[in-house]
């Protein structure tokens, strides 16, 4: 399941390994021509290395990306700025797959699949950005940290997965951070909470979407088409909340989807170059960003009970990610 711990977002939120097993990719091949469902190559610890470097930059980027989201949405509609990011993410995802493999890259074996996952993950995307909105970025990143026990929770049902007690065990020990986070017995739990809860279930679905079908389709597809399918969806209702951008703010619109489609490629090669139990854990990282961010741009200051239920659901996942790492539970 940590090959897909990063759901393919098309609003740039992250991207697994995608689905498991496959046909043996050419070491030497580029990380985005292989089937999403291809093993990464095995070339040793040089290879580690650059596989951790590029994922820790992916999630910093990633974590930029919701610095400028959180920062637009207070003067412009979600819509909106969602529709600048996913139209402007286009152009690094498919430049890059045009140049490396030519139109084949982007084509797709499953449109019905790619459609659905797009839905899924614009509400995965659309989830994070409205808590954004309304939450300190660590608070928001707490919560999306238990997508991983999510996907742990649907290998059963719907991969058909055993899933053994240990692994529950770590699951139930995630949620109950989460809900020591959210603290339900004190007071309503606000609608930003609510979002961010809704987009790690979708995260969390559109990875197990990915590793259901992956090796049917090549890795640049997935967020091609679901950028697509946001910009498609969200294109006829910006007459009704377009809000003409001021001179300065122009910039931020145009780089966010630049720097999101960017950390995308980032993700793509760092689970392609190094093994997924290797590179995986390093999402964590976002906490740091969302911490640093939160406190020098925001003046948003974690208190402890965020901290502690934050440490749960990480050690939770980290755990899941080790034993998935075994080929036994």
């Amino acid at each position: 399941m940590w090959k897909g711990l990063k759901a393919l977002s098309p609003l740039g939120r992250g991207l697994g390994e995608g689905a498991r097993g496959g046909p043996e990719a050419d070491a030497t091949q580029d990380p985005l021509t292989r089937p999403s469902g291809s093993p990464s190559p095995r070339r040793g610890e040089g290879n580690n290395l650059r596989g951790i470097a590029l994922i820790v930059v992916a999630f910093a980027l990633f974590s930029l990306v919701d610095v400028l989201m959180k920062h637009l949405t207070a003067t412009y509609p979600l819509p909106q700025a969602l529709f600048f990011n996913a139209c402007v993410s286009l152009i690094p995802i498919t430049g890059y797959a045009l140049v490396r493999g030519g139109p084949r890259m982007l084509a797709t074996a499953r449109p019905g699949i790619q459609i659905l996952r797009g839905l899924v993950g614009a509400t995965a995307g659309a989830g994070a950005f409205f808590a954004f909105q309304r939450m300190p970025m660590a608070d928001v990143y707490a919560i999306l940290f238990a997508a991983p026990l999510v996907i742990t929770a649907l290998a059963r049902p719907l991969l058909g997965e055993p899933v053994c007690a240990r692994r529950w065990a770590a699951v139930l020990a995630g949620f109950a951070g989460v809900l020591f986070m959210l603290r339900p017995t004190e007071a309503v739990v606000g609608v930003g909470a609510l979002g961010a809860l809704l987009s790690a279930v979708c995260f969390a679905l559109s990875a197990v979407i990915v590793r259901r079908y992956g090796t049917s389709e090549t890795a640049p597809s997935w967020p091609f088409y679901g950028n697509l399918l946001v910009s498609a969806l969200l294109a006829p209702v910006q007459p009704f909340v377009w809000v003409t951008p001021a001179l300065p703010d122009l910039p931020l619109l145009l780089s966010v989807g630049l720097v999101a489609g960017t950390a995308l490629l980032c993700l793509i090669a760092a689970f392609r170059m190094a093994p997924g139990p290797v590179v995986a854990p390093f999402q964590y990282t976002q906490m740091l960003w969302g911490v640093l961010y939160g406190a020098l741009i925001f003046g948003d200051v974690p208190d402890p009970s965020l901290a502690l239920g934050a440490c749960i659901v990480i050690a939770s996942g980290l755990y899941v990610l080790r034993r998935e790492a075994r080929p036994a539970c």
